[in-house]
């Protein structure tokens, strides 16, 4: 059994980053892939590299295997194997569920609980709206008033629970005038927790489009779209130009020197229909 106690799985999200960290430090004391393999009793030619340059899943035996001689507690080993069925999961809804489970066992380390918080920022569509609208604000507004400037209206308690996260995840301050400041947290994380979480922040935003589409006039939205044929190559460069013109339209609310109010804007490419080559 080797110990690697000193490194904690509960730092992870991608048990890839976890094994890359442990080969490192038992590398570094002088053991070879070799004598490290075979004391995990994994078998396969170059087993932990195709393991880590993706060309190769962990399988939840091997994973066990691995656990057990790397003497990982009971509360470590079912957290790794979770992490190991989160990084292999294709299907988003499942995942979403495996990422609860990776978050409340983290819930329970103060560290990790507010580290985490700062996850929650997609899981209100208003969150990031209200983070942009709260500088824009005269000092010491109601929470009523600031709910009746949304569309849809937010009650007062959800825009003062909102608020109260927002500071306590440090996404904006208070400063003595009363006045509201943004502040930019980096929130870290591997890509398979960006794409688990912003799916429902997506999702969750089409949802509230398609209710107030109404409520606006022709001067307060422009919703258009084209239909067309394109090949995989023109299909790259269509989410390629939308990048940049995404970075275009961040770019223009840097330098904005007089906001006036909080826009979402949304981007759809999708296949509406595919042609399948016939065999």
């Amino acid at each position: 059994m080797i110990d690697v106690s000193k490194i904690s799985v509960f730092m992870y999200f991608d048990y890839r980053d976890f094994i890359r960290a442990v080969l490192e430090t038992m590398q570094s004391k002088g053991l070879s892939l070799r004598a490290i393999q075979e004391n995990a009793g994994v078998s396969g030619s170059a087993f932990f590299s195709r393991i880590l340059d993706g060309s190769r899943p962990l399988s939840i035996a091997n994973a066990k295997n691995i656990a057990k001689s790397w003497g990982l507690s009971v509360n470590e080993s079912d957290y790794f194997l979770d992490l190991v069925r989160f990084g292999n999961e294709k299907n988003v809804d499942v995942r979403e569920e495996l990422l609860r489970k990776l978050l409340a066992v983290r819930a329970n380390n103060q560290e990790f609980a507010l580290q985490d918080s700062s996850l929650k920022f997609f899981s209100k569509w208003y969150y990031p709206v209200l983070r942009d609208l709260l500088p824009l604000l005269p000092p010491n507004m109601p929470a009523e008033k600031i709910g009746r400037m949304f569309t849809p209206v937010l009650r007062a308690p959800q825009v003062e629970s909102g608020i109260r996260y927002l500071m306590e995840s440090g996404f904006v301050t208070l400063d003595e005038n009363g006045v509201y400041r943004v502040e930019q947290p980096i929130v870290s994380t591997p890509p398979r927790v960006r794409s688990t979480i912003l799916r429902k922040y997506h999702l969750k935003n089409l949802e509230v489009n398609s209710e107030v589409y109404d409520l606006f006039t022709s001067d307060d939205r422009s919703v258009t779209s084209v239909t067309c044929s394109l090949s995989k190559e023109s299909f790259e460069k269509v989410r390629e130009e939308i990048a940049k013109l995404r970075e275009k339209i961040l770019a223009l609310s840097r330098e904005e020197k007089n906001p006036d109010r909080v826009c979402h804007v949304g981007f759809q490419l999708v296949n509406r229909a595919k042609v399948k080559e016939v065999k």
